[in-house]
């Protein structure tokens, strides 16, 4: 199916299958803003060919993402899992309502450092310890 190589197009349909489709912010050329790029990776006669396109300023966008709408066999070839109409609207709907993140809790680093009961001992006698192997004490 298809090669390491990937070929540049100008033009997609919504029929051909859709091996990848990603969204990233870019440097635009004239160093000025941030722009939205899309690149989309259809299978055409057995070959890899990428479309890039600028979808404009990076603001009117939610986060980076891709989406892998293919599964490669193991044998160098592959299945594409969806048409590019469809990945185009799995990605309209990633732009409208990106996925929540999980809330992570901040770590209590004072509470994890007189926890470890080593650093503890070392802290009572005034020694120091500097990397993970090598040790060098003051005040000892």
């Amino acid at each position: 199916m298809a090669t390491l190589v990937e070929l540049e197009t100008t033009d997609i349909w919504s029929h051909e299958p859709c091996w990848y489709l990603g969204e990233f912010n870019r440097q635009a050329p004239d160093s000025q803003s941030v722009r939205r790029i899309q690149v989309i990776t259809v299978i055409r006669n057995d070959k890899k060919v990428k479309l890039t396109r600028d979808l404009g300023n990076s603001l009117l966008f939610g986060g980076e993402f891709q989406l892998i709408c293919g599964v490669p066999d193991g044998k160098g070839g592959g299945e594409a899992l969806y048409t590019v109409e469809e990945a185009l609207e799995m990605a309209r709907q990633m732009n409208i309502s990106p996925p929540s993140k999980p809330e992570v809790a901040p770590k209590d680093w004072n509470q994890i450092f007189w926890d470890n009961v080593e650093e503890k001992e070392k802290w009572k006698r005034g020694a120091s310890t500097f990397g993970p192997e090598y040790v060098k004490q003051r005040n000892a």
